[in-house]
């Protein structure tokens, strides 16, 4: 067993436990957010043939050679395509067809020319007020994507072009990652669920909820358990159901170094093969990690922030993983301390932030209370400043390093 290990070597000892579960076949409308399985190559091209660009007249560019606004020249109309429809037959020199945008090109017609550059002067016939060359407002057959190209590749996040692409091959069915189901289980003799009455001195489960929302979020199905009591027999038991009904466990709580904290002992007690205890990181220092049968348990501080914390840093990159994504770790920027930060730390310390752009550049304040227990200070947090252990304190327009744990929240 590893005991106060580097935050990047107990994220690679997760990672050796990690991989892919198969894959499920699923309709493309329940796919978003998914991850392909399989590669995807265009069985034909798009567009499927030759079309219209915008509403106007499908011409011989030949015929427009000495158009002008005062001198335009008059075509016949022959016929008229609609999208969806085929074209009637081919235009011979002198000849239009009035056409739709989308629609497939009449056979000699090699340009299309605007409708606010013509005037219809009949039923059967058109103005034509400007030059065209070959090829002008001409959308070939495979111009978007040619036939048998690999259009979407195995790895692939899922996104609303993944699934509109999909569509237009066709597809109605496409192979993704299976989402790993991960056990979510809290321990403590303080805590109740939040259906019971909370009598004095005990505290409400917050962290099976927001465990099993952070899972979620990482592409994981979230399997919460109730909570249980500080008996290692009994966790070690609970430890057990969860690896054999599920890929993989998280707990909160029960991992520090009080009379109380038995996960690690329940750990051994399960016969999983523990691989670390203690990462240098804070909060959040005392997680413990086991192994079963391939399958991981990886025990997290039960106070609140620091579970979250850990939770993002480590078991977050673990399901991504396994859902199937490449890219697995958190986008970081510098950014410039707007506000100080007067705290020293021998440890490597994970600051909550808010981080924000302004003025060319990324801005970071600190999010509120920075004690592994307080909650609130995750409401406005959307980064993790990295502060290497010894460093500090930080002061106004420093730069650091920013983790930023959802793109979509930086303004």
């Amino acid at each position: 067993m590893y005991k106060d290990i580097p935050l990047e070597e107990a994220l690679a000892i997760l990672m050796e436990y990690t991989r892919p579960l198969g894959f499920d076949e699923i309709d493309i409308i329940e796919a978003l957010g998914r991850v392909l399985y399989e590669d995807i190559y265009a069985g034909f091209p798009l567009p499927p043939f030759d079309r219209s660009p915008l509403d106007g007249y499908a011409v011989r560019a030949e015929d427009t050679s000495a158009a002008s606004r005062d001198h335009p020249v008059l075509l016949q109309v022959n016929q008229t395509i609609y999208a969806g429809d085929l074209p009637a037959g081919p235009i011979a020199p002198g000849e239009a067809a009035a056409i739709a945008t989308g629609a497939p090109f009449p056979p000699g017609a090699n340009a299309v020319i605007k409708i606010e550059d013509t005037k219809l002067v009949a039923e059967d016939q058109v103005l034509i007020y400007s030059q065209l060359k070959p090829g002008d407002n001409y959308i070939n057959k495979g111009d978007d994507v040619p036939e048998g190209e690999r259009i979407l590749t195995r790895g692939m996040l899922i996104t609303p072009a993944v699934i509109g692409l999909l569509a237009s091959l066709g597809r109605k069915t496409v192979k993704v990652f299976k989402k790993p189901k991960v056990a979510a289980l809290s321990i403590g003799d303080e805590l109740v669920g939040i259906d019971e009455p909370r009598p004095d001195g005990k505290i409400y489960n917050s962290n099976i909820y927001a465990i099993s929302a952070q899972i979620t979020e990482a592409g994981g199905i979230p399997v919460p358990y109730r909570d249980t009591v500080d008996d290692q027999n009994q966790i070690a038991n609970l430890l057990n159901t969860c690896l054999q009904e599920n890929d993989m466990v998280i707990t909160t709580g029960g991992v520090s170094v009080g009379k109380r904290d038995y996960v690690k002992e329940a750990i051994n007690i399960s016969g999983a093969n523990t691989l670390f205890w203690k990462v240098n990181i804070k909060p959040g220092t005392p997680i413990v990690c086991g192994e079963k049968n391939g399958r991981l348990i990886v025990g997290l501080s039960g106070n609140p922030s620091a579970a979250m914390i850990t939770f993002y840093m480590l078991i977050r990159p673990v399901i991504q993983k396994i859902t199937g994504l490449q890219q697995v770790h958190l986008p970081n920027v510098t950014a410039i301390m707007d506000e100080p930060f007067k705290k020293k730390s021998k440890q490597r310390r994970m600051l909550r932030a808010k981080v924000y752009w302004k003025n060319g550049c990324y801005h970071a304040v600190p999010s509120g209370m920075q004690s592994p227990g307080a909650l609130k200070s995750m409401l406005q947090c959307n980064a993790l400043i990295d502060i290497p252990g010894g460093k500090g304190p930080l002061s106004i327009g420093e730069e650091v390093k920013a983790i930023l744990l959802s793109t979509n929240y930086v303004l």
